[in-house]
C-alpha cells in the first residue's frame, strides 16, 4: 500500500514539473504582433519565426535573420565591386561580381531570443531572434581588425617590391585579401553603420588597387625571343596571349623591360620517316636576369613525316593552340584581378 502511494506521488510530482516546464504563456506578448516596435531598428536587428513547435519557431526566426544578412551582404558587396571596377580600365565587372564569395554559413553575433509563444487561435508557436547592435559590434570588431591587419601587411610588402611582374602577383594577393576585408565590412555595416564608417580609409585604399595594378602592368614591356620556331608560329601565338592579357609586346629588345625566352625541343626520333614530340619551355626574365614566370608545355602525340620541316609544319600549330589555352589560364590566374 505504501509503495503504491509513493508511486502515485512521484507521478503527480512529475506531472507538475512537466506542466511548469512546458506551460504556454497565456498573455500574448507585444512582440508577437509588432516585434519591430519592441525591437526598434535603431538598436536591434531582428526577425520573427513561426512553427508547429517552440524549437521550430526559434529555428525559423534564426534562418530568417541569417538570410537577411546573407542577402544584404551579397547585394552590397556586388554593388561595391561594380563601383570599383567600373572606375578603371578593367572590363571584367561581371566576373568580379560572380567571384564574390559571400559567407556560406552566416555567424550571428550576440544572438538572443524571446521566449517562444503559442498562439492558440492559429495553433502556431512564434519566436523573435534579435541582435543588439552595440553588443554584436563589440563581438564582431576583432574579425574586421584581423582582416584589416592582413590586408595592410600585404600593402607594406608591396611598397618594397621593385620588380613589376612580382608586384602584380602580390597585388593580386592583396586584392583577394582586400575583398575578404570588404566582405567583413559589409557585414559590419549591417550591424552598425556608424562604427563601420570608421574604416572608410581601408575601403578607399582597396578601391585604388585596380589603378595601381594597371599602372604596374604597363611597365611590363615584353620582347619575345624564340629559338627554333617555324614560320613564327609559336611567336605569334604567345604574342597573342600576352596582348589579350594586357601586356605590351614590343618589337625591339631595347624597348623591353622583360624577355620572354621560348625554347623549343623537337625530341625527334627515327630517320626516314622521322617522328617529333615537341616540348616548349617559356620563361619571362627581367633585364636583371630574374625569372618571374616559367611554364612548360609538350605535345601529347607524335608527328611523323619524311622531313623535319614538314613535321614541324604539322605539329607546331596544334601545340601552339594548346599553349594559348593553357598560357592564358596561367596568366589570368597570376596576373589578372
Amino acid at each position: 500500500m505504501k509503495k503504491s502511494i509513493k508511486i502515485i506521488s512521484i507521478i503527480f510530482l512529475f506531472q507538475i514539473i512537466t506542466l511548469n516546464l512546458f506551460a504556454k504563456p497565456s498573455k500574448m506578448p507585444d512582440w508577437v504582433q509588432n516585434y519591430r516596435k519592441v525591437y526598434p531598428d535603431s538598436e536591434y536587428l531582428c526577425q520573427r519565426g513561426s512553427g508547429k513547435s517552440a524549437e521550430e519557431a526559434k529555428t525559423d526566426a534564426t534562418g530568417a535573420l541569417a538570410r537577411y544578412f546573407q542577402m544584404n551582404v551579397s547585394a552590397n558587396l556586388s554593388t561595391t565591386m561594380t563601383s570599383i571596377s567600373s572606375g578603371t580600365e578593367i572590363q571584367e565587372e561581371t566576373s568580379i561580381i560572380n567571384d564574390v564569395q559571400v559567407m556560406s554559413q552566416v555567424e550571428l553575433f550576440g544572438l538572443e531570443y524571446t521566449e517562444p509563444f503559442y498562439f492558440k487561435k492559429e495553433k502556431k508557436w512564434y519566436c523573435v531572434a534579435f541582435i543588439n547592435r552595440e553588443n554584436a559590434w563589440i563581438q564582431y570588431k576583432p574579425q574586421i581588425e584581423m582582416a584589416k591587419n592582413t590586408f595592410e601587411g600585404l600593402l607594406k610588402k608591396l611598397d618594397k617590391e621593385s620588380d613589376s611582374f612580382t608586384k602584380l602577383k602580390s597585388l593580386k594577393t592583396a586584392w583577394q585579401k582586400g575583398k575578404d576585408l570588404i566582405e567583413k565590412l559589409e557585414y559590419g555595416r549591417l550591424i552598425s553603420p556608424t562604427k563601420e564608417s570608421e574604416y572608410s580609409s581601408s575601403r578607399d585604399v582597396f578601391s585604388e588597387l585596380p589603378v595601381i595594378f594597371e599602372e604596374t602592368k604597363s611597365k611590363c614591356k615584353t620582347y619575345i625571343k624564340v629559338q627554333g620556331d617555324y614560320n613564327r608560329i609559336f611567336t605569334t601565338g604567345i604574342s597573342t596571349v600576352l596582348s589579350e592579357c594586357g601586356f605590351d609586346v614590343v618589337k625591339n629588345y631595347d624597348e623591353s623591360t622583360y624577355i620572354v625566352e621560348v625554347l623549343i625541343e623537337d625530341n625527334s626520333t627515327g630517320g626516314e620517316p622521322l617522328a617529333i614530340t615537341p616540348t616548349v619551355n617559356i620563361k619571362i626574365v627581367s633585364k636583371n636576369d630574374k625569372t618571374v614566370f616559367s611554364y612548360e608545355e609538350f605535345s601529347n602525340e607524335k608527328t611523323v613525316s619524311y622531313t623535319l620541316e614538314n613535321a614541324q609544319k604539322k605539329a607546331y600549330p596544334k601545340l601552339t593552340e594548346q599553349i594559348k589555352v593553357a598560357l592564358k589560364n596561367e596568366f589570368e590566374n597570376a596576373f589578372k584581378l
